[in-house]
């Protein structure tokens, strides 16, 4: 597909640097804006192992934790088990435990 036939089904792409000379309409990709819904309950976090490997997510990964959300049992979470952060399903968080927040995003660097 071309350029023209992305941005007829939604679908906006952005490539090199933005031109300074080709005026104020084409819009500029904001992470914040595209990641972040909730800022003043939104948190970021590294992760320290590729346990989560199977869900895409990696060591060095960063994952976007919004606490204002009420998770669903599939969603994955963050929780506090007393010593430190655990991520899991919030179907498995330990019985009694507290939801810290809820997994959002995660973004994942290829090179590093």
């Amino acid at each position: 597909m071309d350029e023209g036939e992305l941005q007829s089904k939604g679908v906006s792409t952005h490539a090199g640097f933005p031109n300074a000379a080709s005026g104020s309409h084409n819009k500029q990709l904001d992470l914040s804006r595209l990641l972040i819904h909730n800022p003043s309950s939104t948190f970021l976090m590294q992760l320290d192992s590729d346990e989560w490997s199977s869900e895409g997510m990696h060591a060095g990964d960063i994952i976007i934790i919004d606490r204002s959300l009420d998770p669903k049992n599939t969603d994955l979470v963050v929780w506090w088990d007393q010593s430190q952060f655990i991520i899991s399903k919030k179907s498995q968080v330990e019985q009694g435990a507290e939801t810290w927040g809820t997994v959002i995003s995660v973004i994942h660097q290829v090179k590093k």
